[in-house]
């Protein structure tokens, strides 16, 4: 190529090269992602990993003690036929409002295998109360409890999100910015978590029985009671019409004529009873 004149290019002089259009290329930063999910999953599977790697270094002699009881344990279970049980818990203290045992559970799968998911639920009158009010009609959850089938992933999982936001996607996503409020609980079986309700139904159970065997005694001795009182009126009237004086009576009549035959020395005597009282209580 040439200028009009015939020169090369390069021979143009240098203000010619300064008026010509440059390009200019902005280079856009990428900001980095927030922590998320996907982040903390990839943290536990990582720890789990350097967990299970084997160690370099040469094991001791305790070490080695260690892990042969613990062989011959697991080896006497299985031959006995016992299943292990390698579940964990964890403890959630709060739950936002609008999420489910649905939603939960779909979080939590990202981690490990989840087994049991039981939320809380709310006292009925708050419930019944922030309806009247003109408040959300859900169905609100205090606290839950989520069982990991290994107890590792499970306290790995309470340890990393702790203290975290839940985090995902703006969109249609209320609980974007609570904070994740969980731990495990070792030691924790599935089954202690109904304990508490189960001792409160028997209990009841057995008060309610408790007072219908005593209400069933009372009827029987009220019902006992009126049949005496019926068969005794109707001796009454068999002697009373025949002329003859029930033996209380005659007792009776035998104590009123002994009062009067002892006179007023017996009336002065300590410790007597008078005869107008001892007419008024007979």
């Amino acid at each position: 190529l040439s200028s009009p004149r015939g020169d090369p290019l390069n021979s143009c002089p240098p203000s010619f090269n300064a008026m010509a259009p440059k390009k200019l290329i902005k280079k856009r930063k990428r900001k980095a992602p927030a922590p998320g999910l996907e982040e903390a999953a990839a943290d536990v599977a990582s720890v789990l990993a350097v967990e299970e790697a084997p160690l370099a270094s040469e094991p001791t002699s305790e070490s080695q003690e260690t892990t042969g009881a613990a062989t011959a344990k697991r080896k006497r279970r299985a031959a006995e036929g016992e299943q292990v049980d390698r579940k964990g818990v964890i403890h959630l203290a709060s739950v936002p409002l609008v999420m489910g045992f649905q939603k939960l559970r779909h979080l939590m799968e990202q981690f490990g295998e989840v087994g049991r998911v039981y939320l809380a639920p709310e006292e009925k009158i708050r419930h019944q109360n922030r309806k009247r009010a003109g408040g959300n009609r859900k169905l609100r959850f205090t606290e839950g409890w989520v069982e990991f089938l290994d107890r590792r992933i499970a306290r790995r999982v309470a340890e990393t999100l702790h203290g975290t936001t839940i985090g995902g996607k703006k969109r249609h996503n209320a609980y974007r910015d609570d904070m994740w409020n969980m731990r495990y609980l070792p030691g924790f079986k599935w089954h202690m978590l109904k304990e508490g309700t189960i001792y409160d139904q028997q209990v009841r159970k057995a008060r309610l029985q408790q007072r219908m065997s005593q209400a069933q005694r009372e009827n029987s001795f009220y019902l006992e009671s009126v049949e005496k009182a019926r068969t005794q009126r109707k001796i009454t009237e068999r002697r009373a019409a025949k002329g003859l004086a029930s033996a209380a009576d005659v007792t009776v009549q035998q104590r009123v004529a002994g009062g009067s035959a002892a006179g007023p020395a017996s009336r002065s005597a300590p410790g007597a009873i008078s005869d107008k009282v001892l007419n008024q209580l007979l």
